[in-house]
């Protein structure tokens, strides 16, 4: 009885262990939260759907600098230029705004 009682325990305590938290969930859908864009010639940070043109360099997560005319000093030392219609997540990776996913409507 002794034996089956231990099983019993060690079963559930293993499945307990094994059947933590899945870290292999796909990332929300949606535009990201906080980037950078390029919008008829000005710099534009949107922060939560609320944007403000860009004075001051940004220095991003990467160690990337954007400056407020769109030049880009990647931290691997390569130069490049936000053009019109595209975007900068705060992670340093640059994206069309016309391929930007769009948050369904709430319904209601």
């Amino acid at each position: 009885m002794k034996k089956f009682t231990l099983l019993v325990t060690l079963s559930a305590f293993s499945l307990a262990v094994f059947a933590g938290e899945n870290t292999n969930t796909p990332a929300p859908t949606g535009p990201p939260k906080v980037y950078i864009m390029m919008r008829h010639g000005k710099l534009i940070e949107v922060n939560r759907g609320k944007k403000k043109l860009v004075k001051k360099d940004i220095t991003l997560v990467n160690l990337t600098t954007i400056h407020p005319n769109g030049a880009i000093d990647a931290s691997s030392g390569q130069s490049l230029q936000l053009k019109e219609g595209q975007y900068m997540t705060m992670d340093g990776r640059i994206r069309e705004l016309k391929d930007m996913v769009r948050a369904a409507p709430a319904k209601g």
